[in-house]
C-alpha cells in the first residue's frame, strides 16, 4: 500500500551551467506515519506505463534528511536527486512543483545505517548523489551527538565545486565536526583529482582510524569508484605494515564496512 506526499520544495543545488542538474526535493508526509533512518531509502512511483504498457516500478532514492526530518520534529524527508537524459523518474522528480503529489514505497535497507554511537569514528566516501545519506548523518549527529566524541571524515568527489551537491551549506559545517576532502576532476588548468588521491594524502590518520575497532566506512556513490577506493586502502594499509584484505573482511564481519553503489 504505497504512501502519498506532496512536494514542499524543489531546489536546484547545482549551477545553472553545470553540466549536472541535481535537486534537493523535500517531501511532506502529512498525517502519515513513515519512520525512516539515516541510510535508508524510499521508492518513487512515477505515473504513467512503460514501453509494455504495464506501471512503472518504484526507483529507490537515498534518503538526504535525518530521522526527526529536513527541521527537527518535522514529518518530512528529503531526496537528492540528479536529472538523467533518459531517466523516467528523474525528470519527473526534477519537474515536480510545490504542492504536486506523489505516490512512494518504503522505507528500504538495514545494512547502510549510521553507527549509533557517539564513540564511532566515520569514514564516509562518495561521488554526487551519493552525499544523500551523509548529509543525514551529519545532521543526525549535529542535533543528537552534538558533543560527540568519535569524528567524521568525508571524501567527496565532483567534476567541478559547481557540480557539487551541497558544497556550499557543507563549507559551513565546522571542520572539527566533519572533517571535509573535496576531489574536482574537471577544473580548468588544475590536475584531475579523485577521491582516491584525497585519501591517500590522508593516509596516517587513515591508517590509524583502520586500526581502531569503533571506525567504520561507508562507500556510496558510482560503482565505478569501488575499484580505485579499494586500491587507496591497500596502499595505505601496506604502507602502514598492514592488511588491508584482513582488516576490511574483520569490518564486514561485525558490521562495519559499508557500501552502497549504483
Amino acid at each position: 500500500k504505497p504512501a502519498s506526499a506532496t512536494v514542499q520544495g524543489n531546489f536546484r543545488l547545482t549551477a545553472d551551467d553545470a553540466d549536472a542538474d541535481v535537486r534537493h526535493i523535500i517531501l511532506d508526509l502529512g498525517h502519515t506515519n513513515f519512520p525512516v533512518l539515516e541510510g535508508q531509502s524510499i521508492g518513487i512511483i512515477p505515473p504513467g506505463k512503460d514501453a509494455k504498457g504495464r506501471a512503472h516500478q518504484p526507483r529507490l532514492y537515498s534518503i538526504s534528511s535525518p530521522r526527526d526530518g529536513e527541521r527537527p520534529k518535522t514529518n518530512n524527508l528529503s531526496l537528492t536527486i540528479k536529472r538523467e537524459d533518459q531517466g523516467v523518474c528523474s525528470n519527473y522528480m526534477c519537474d515536480l512543483e510545490r504542492g504536486d503529489e506523489i505516490t512512494l514505497t518504503g522505507p528500504f535497507g538495514n545494512s547502510f545505517l549510521i553507527a549509533d554511537d557517539p564513540d564511532a569514528r566515520l569514514i564516509m566516501i562518495c561521488t554526487g548523489t551519493g552525499s544523500a545519506p551523509f548529509r543525514a548523518f551529519t545532521m543526525h549527529r549535529q542535533r543528537a551527538m552534538p558533543d560527540n566524541t568519535g569524528s567524521m571524515k568525508l571524501f567527496f568527489g565532483a567534476r567541478t565545486p559547481d557540480s557539487l551537491p551541497y558544497f556550499g551549506p557543507l563549507g559551513k559545517v565546522p571542520q572539527e565536526f566533519l572533517e571535509k576532502h573535496f576531489a574536482f576532476s574537471r577544473v580548468q588548468d588544475q590536475p584531475k583529482t579523485y577521491v582516491q588521491d584525497r585519501m591517500r594524502e590522508d593516509a596516517s590518520e587513515i591508517a590509524t582510524m583502520l586500526q581502531d575497532p569503533n571506525t567504520h566506512i561507508y562507500l556510496c556513490g558510482l560503482k565505478a569508484m569501488e575499484t580505485g577506493v579499494d586500491a587507496a586502502f591497500q596502499d595505505i594499509a601496506r604502507n602502514a605494515g598492514l592488511n588491508w584484505l584482513d582488516i576490511r573482511d574483520g569490518m564486514r564481519e561485525s558490521g562495519r564496512y559499508h557500501v552502497e553503489t549504483y
